[in-house]
């Protein structure tokens, strides 16, 4: 009899654990479906919103416009480099080369921090309003040059290759450039420091005074096309990357024991420049009469 009463309560308490365990389940189910759902409206959010962009360039562009342009430039600049990335994006697809890198979720967090969700948003939105736009020349997706700012006019992509084939990268008046953040730029060198920093760079030449280094040539808009550095011509792009100058429009100049070289703007200056871009949104310019201001000839198309 005693044997029978422990069995039957064993029983009972296996029972009463099993009711609650399936109790416990299904409190635990709905709290499980509700954070996996969540987790999914965040990713669609992040990247793969159903009906808003689904297509792969777009869940791309986000990154790449935050890393191209500041998200606190004025609205229609915004969306004029969304379509240059849209079109660079594009124009990469087709030729199979390697399109614009733009910044990863995890970047952008650190890079906004509390302001995530609200610049995210913004700039999405941006984005959606330039949706499917890319910049063709002649049915062609156009070289979408840009830059921070320029030297006071953008350059002639002809006066720098003779046989480029891209009329739209024409000369535009940037004057308001010139008030930008880091137009201007002072580099100050002692002649043997100067020439010790040329003979690394250009391990290839010999040279003995600052006299041999020097500006040959330069394009309607004052950038530097040919240096010279001891007995070889360099295009200027080449001495100022090697140099890591800022702009390709420079000056050098020997004081006494000194070399000093200034430069004016910050990027190589073709096509369109991001702070008078701002400037134009400021006046009022919608983001299609922007790109046409700098890409002259172009169509902004679907």
């Amino acid at each position: 009899m005693y044997r029978r009463s422990r069995f039957y309560k064993r029983n009972i308490e296996e029972k009463i654990n099993y009711f609650l365990t399936i109790i416990l389940l299904l409190g635990i189910i709905p709290v499980f479906v509700t954070t996996f759902r969540g987790k999914l409206e965040v990713t669609e959010l992040l990247f793969n919103r159903p009906g808003k962009g689904s297509d792969i360039v777009e869940t791309q562009l986000p990154g790449i416009v935050a890393k191209q342009i500041s998200i606190h430039m004025p609205k229609e600049a915004i969306k004029a480099q969304s379509v240059i990335a849209r079109t660079q994006l594009m124009a990469a697809e087709q030729t199979g080369e390697e399109g614009p890198v733009g910044f990863s979720i995890v970047e952008l967090q650190e890079l906004w921090g509390d302001q995530f969700d609200s610049y995210y948003q913004k700039l999405e939105g941006l984005i959606e309003e330039t949706a499917g736009k890319v910049i063709k020349y002649q049915g062609d997706y156009i070289y979408a040059a840009y830059h921070q700012s320029s030297a006071g006019n953008t350059r002639v992509m002809s006066e720098y290759y003779e046989k480029s084939e891209m009329p739209y990268l024409c000369s535009a008046a940037c004057h308001e450039d010139s008030v930008s953040n880091g137009y201007l730029n002072v580099f100050f060198w002692e002649k043997e420091e100067f020439l010790t920093l040329c003979k690394n760079v250009f391990p290839e030449e010999t040279f003995t005074s600052g006299e041999d280094i020097k500006i040959i040539k330069r394009d309607s808009a004052g950038y530097v096309l040919q240096v010279q550095v001891g007995q070889t011509i360099y295009e200027g792009e080449d001495f100022r990357k090697k140099l890591n100058l800022p702009s390709s429009c420079f000056e050098i100049t020997l004081i006494e024991e000194d070399v000093r070289i200034v430069t004016m703007g910050r990027g190589h200056g073709f096509g369109l420049s991001q702070y008078m871009a701002g400037q134009l949104a400021e006046e009022g310019k919608s983001y299609q009469e922007i790109l046409q201001y700098f890409y002259k000839g172009v169509s902004i198309t679907e």
